[in-house]
């Protein structure tokens, strides 16, 4: 009987530290796995997102330098062609480094065909601005804008277009990654416990060892979560300071140096904040969304890339017909919104940030622009911005008057109260006069 028990016993310990070692080899194969899955999605992903944001951010800065050119006379284009040199440079450099990544890439799938159409429509971009500038002195503004049109433009529209899908091809990948990832997690730890248990049965040793993969497994997929985190708000970063650049660009262009729109969306968060804690829009005023309209604020003039630097930096009084320019800059920025993160933020992010660049010179009594909406058919987001806009705008130098002073500024903004303003939001903002005065 005795013996019967032992060689029991023995076939009991011998199953258990088999079927041990092989959860053991179980759970080291799984955790391989995602290993490999997290390396793969930081060498394809995340270096290939980082090079055509690259790419799209000079292009910008690159549009503008080409455009001031092109609306300058001969005696005052030197630096600018210089300028516009060295960022055409820059592009072509990193147009090489595209091509060394692209060249690892599986031949013929979809993102490898993304970054030879990104590759062949900027460097076309390139040498057919170089022709327009050959035509800028010698053919006439008609030539040259209908050359725009058929060549220029559609080549800008496909890069953006190309670069947009990769951004969403990136996020698909990593979402599908992450789903794997935990996956295979939630099965490790299942078998795991089940391989702990008849490990139990068998000597100390064994159990130990299993312990002890366990909790490097546990650790590993913990590491492997949180740098999958890092990684998305790495993206998340990437496109914000792109959206900042951008915006900090259109200041400079009217002799700002990109602290008014810093200090506009510090105005806008204190505002929605202490509205909230009022209690006031109990309904609209989620955390969410003031995190959205505070880092949307950014963007609110960004339509004024689009105004000519004639009129954008005249020191003196516009004419009608050249304020009529200016107030295109508003339905141009809610659009360029959509151009620029339409595909790749969130919905509600876009929409609000496209309202506030639409509607920031709407006025509570209809007679704003672009469109002549008054009271609350005015999104609130951009009622929030109008005061804080209109403010720093009253106690900045700008290149056609000096600044006013503060006491001024709350008095002129108190007066237009019920007229060019929302009356709660300008009594919001009164009651912060002591906190905006203390902090600026």
């Amino acid at each position: 009987m005795k013996k019967r028990i032992s060689i029991s016993a023995l076939i009991v310990i011998f199953i258990s530290e088999l079927v041990g070692l092989l959860g053991i080899l179980h759970l080291r194969y799984w955790m391989d796995i995602q290993s490999d899955l997290y390396y793969h999605m930081t060498e394809e992903i995340f270096e290939a997102e980082t090079d055509v944001e690259q790419i799209r951010s000079l292009l910008y800065k690159y549009e503008y330098y080409m455009a001031s050119v092109l609306n300058s006379s001969q005696k005052t284009q030197a630096e600018t062609l210089k300028q516009l040199s060295e960022t055409e440079l820059e592009i072509r450099n990193l147009l090489i480094a595209h091509g060394a990544i692209m060249k690892t890439m599986e031949r013929g799938s979809e993102k490898e065909m993304i970054f030879r159409s990104v590759n062949d429509d900027v460097f076309n971009y390139l040498n057919f601005n170089v022709v327009l500038l050959s035509m800028k002195d010698v053919e006439s503004d008609e030539a040259i804008s209908k050359f725009t049109d058929e060549y220029i433009i559609p080549l800008m529209r496909r890069v953006n277009s190309s670069i947009n899908r990769l951004s969403v091809i990136s996020k698909t990948y990593i979402d599908e990654s992450k789903y794997k990832m935990d996956y295979y997690q939630s099965y490790s730890k299942s078998f795991s416990v089940v391989a702990f248990i008849l490990i139990g049965f068998s000597i100390l040793v064994s159990v130990f060892y299993s312990y002890k993969v366990l909790r490097e497994l546990e650790t590993k997929n913990s590491m492997l979560k949180t740098k999958t985190e890092v990684s998305e708000m790495k993206i998340s970063e990437i496109q914000y300071n792109i959206i900042m650049g951008v915006a900090d660009l259109v200041e400079s262009r009217s002799g700002e140096t990109g602290q008014h729109v810093k200090r506009t969306s510090h105005f806008v968060y204190l505002i929605l904040r202490h509205a909230k804690d009022c209690g006031m829009w109990s309904e609209t005023l989620t955390d969410e969304y003031i995190d959205y309209v505070t880092r949307a604020a950014p963007m609110h003039d960004i339509g004024k890339i689009v105004i000519p630097d004639a009129i954008l930096n005249k020191p003196g009084k516009l004419t009608p017909e050249e304020f009529e320019i200016m107030k295109t800059h508003a339905a141009a920025g809610g659009k360029i919104v959509y151009d620029i993160i339409g595909s790749i933020e969130d919905e509600k992010y876009v929409h609000i940030a496209s309202n506030i660049a639409n509607y920031h010179h709407e006025k509570w009594n209809g007679k704003g622009y672009p469109t002549g909406k008054k009271g609350v058919e005015i999104p609130l987001s951009a009622r929030i911005m109008a005061v804080a806009d209109v403010f720093d705008a009253l106690v900045s130098e700008r290149c056609y008057k000096k600044p006013m002073s503060y006491a001024d500024a709350f008095d002129l903004i108190k007066s237009e109260s019920g007229e060019h303003f929302d009356p709660e939001v300008v009594k919001l903002f009164l009651e912060l006069k002591d906190e905006i005065k203390e902090e600026w």
